[in-house]
């Protein structure tokens, strides 16, 4: 895990994360991992020009964020997924039939998407990431890495952030 000393977070970390340990509930994880819907992650495996094989891995992490979410919200705690969660997480809105009733079925409740407006707080993401780890124990560093890096700037979730983009940024700063 990340270590935290240096953010700025509303709440202590380690109340924070004294909170997710009482969040695990594994059978509610299988029934969310259970969901199938194999023309999402065919869509992803379009736009991302990746296997169906690695589409499928990414659709399953995607859905491990969703649970993630819905455990996160019991403890008021905002969270953010890495960039290809974020990627994926987009393809499955698309479809809003499924995502609609994937949400009503299986998280309970409605989880909406809150695009980044430039006000990106890297420091959620390091939480989030430390919070999915503590609940699901494994996770895949190329799905969920310790710091996610997008060619985005207003979304950049670098730690610490950039001095300068680097490629493929085209920001006029440079």
């Amino acid at each position: 895990m990340v270590k935290m000393e240096t953010l700025s977070i509303p709440m202590q970390y380690t109340e924070i994360m004294g909170k997710v340990q009482t969040l695990k509930e594994p059978k509610i994880l299988k029934r969310i991992l259970s969901f199938r819907a194999p023309e999402i992650p065919k869509r992803i495996a379009q736009k991302a020009n990746i296997s169906i094989g690695e589409a499928e891995k990414l659709f399953t992490e995607t859905l491990k964020y969703l649970y993630i979410c819905r455990q996160a919200r019991k403890i008021k705690i905002p969270i953010s997924p890495s960039i290809v969660i974020d990627d994926s997480w987009h393809n499955f809105i698309l479809f809003t039939k499924k995502y609609a009733q994937f949400c009503e079925e299986y998280v309970v409740e409605f989880i909406h998407y809150i695009p980044d407006t430039g006000n990106s707080n890297p420091e959620r993401y390091i939480i989030s990431r430390n919070i999915a780890q503590s609940l699901l124990e494994y996770l895949d560093p190329a799905i969920w890495p310790e710091i996610s890096v997008s060619a985005d700037c207003s979304v950049c979730q670098s730690i610490p952030p950039c001095s300068e983009c680097q490629p493929p940024c085209s920001s006029d700063d440079n």
